[in-house]
């Protein structure tokens, strides 16, 4: 047999297996859709998923989650402020368990949706929004859109507008960023992830005990990573410079809260988040040391530090609203 011919077979017969691989991964099934911790409210053609409570006094507090987190995120914060504040924690359309039909554009579509949810569940303004990373751009939003309604903002190692064109290290790590989501979404589909493991998803394994297993499923189906491409897309073109460019109240209550890990990594990264606690006159900014990007959430040590900046915006905005003669 010449060595063409059988330079031929072999490429033949890798070329049937590479077909064979990708039809046995076409049949796979994603992971089955685990039991959601929360409720489901229908906006339009979407159900949306939520971990919400009206009891409590004062402002409500609105959580908007990091890219690709579902809401269970807030957790440990959650469990916190449970009985004292309203409040509503919810996964944006595509995330977590929640359907996504016809994909949001804009920021001021998704501002709008929380709205609508806020108004279906009966959680009456002012509000408190809280975002942690993307969804501190979102936070941002809220503001230009819904000005009237908003009593503070706490931001969690929020996105910066500006932080792909002042941090080398966060700028040159976006395409590794991007192709990682991507892998996820294909891997998750054809269902080619390994076996269920708490630490699949780094700080997820930190959660309260009952919703690390439901939250780390979740995140082994495909959909969070499909929605995740797409709020990749649009954070940096659209929520960036539509957060940039809105004006907040004066003497509006900020709260910053900042990984310290982070910080001292990216020192760039350090000094934006400064930047951010600049952002009203009434601004608090606390730096929690060793904390990471994810952790500073859904680590129970490290959200206290969440907490406790979210019930100093709450005391501000209380001081700061005329209670009458």
């Amino acid at each position: 047999m010449s060595g063409a011919n059988r330079t031929a077979i072999a490429v033949a017969g890798a070329a049937g297996a590479a077909l064979a691989l990708a039809g046995a991964a076409r049949a796979r099934q994603p992971e089955e859709r685990p039991e959601a911790p929360g409720t489901f409210t229908q906006i339009g053609r979407e159900s949306i998923h939520h971990m919400s409570s009206t009891a409590g006094s004062g402002p409500t507090v609105v959580f908007e989650s990091a890219l690709s987190c579902p809401c269970t995120e807030w957790a440990w914060i959650l469990r916190s402020l449970d009985g004292r504040v309203p409040y509503l924690a919810y996964d944006r359309p595509g995330n977590g368990w929640s359907s996504q039909h016809k994909p949001a554009v804009t920021s001021a579509d998704l501002n709008l949706l929380t709205k609508r949810l806020l108004h279906e569940l009966g959680l009456s303004g002012p509000y408190l929004l809280v975002g942690h990373s993307v969804g501190g751009l979102l936070a941002r939003t809220f503001a230009r859109n819904h000005a009237a309604d908003l009593a503070g903002i706490v931001l969690v190692d929020s996105s910066h507008p500006d932080q792909l064109r002042r941090s080398t290290l966060q700028r040159e790590g976006m395409p590794l960023v991007k192709q990682g989501i991507s892998r996820m979404h294909l891997r998750s589909r054809y269902r080619l992830l390994p076996e269920a493991n708490p630490d699949d998803f780094g700080a997820i394994a930190d959660l309260p005990a009952d919703l690390v297993e439901p939250s780390g499923r979740i995140m082994r189906r495909p959909e969070p990573w499909a929605a995740a491409r797409r709020e990749f897309a649009l954070w940096n073109t659209e929520w960036a410079p539509q957060a940039a460019s809105t004006l907040l109240p004066e003497a509006l209550p900020i709260g910053v809260v900042t990984a310290g890990q982070q910080a001292s990594m990216d020192l760039a990264h350090g000094r934006m988040q400064a930047e951010l606690a600049e952002l009203s006159t009434v601004s608090m900014h606390k730096v929690v040391p060793n904390a990471e990007h994810d952790g500073l959430v859904m680590n129970e040590d490290q959200a206290r530090n969440v907490t406790s900046v979210i019930e100093w915006a709450l005391e501000r905005h209380a001081n700061r609203v005329p209670t009458g003669p």
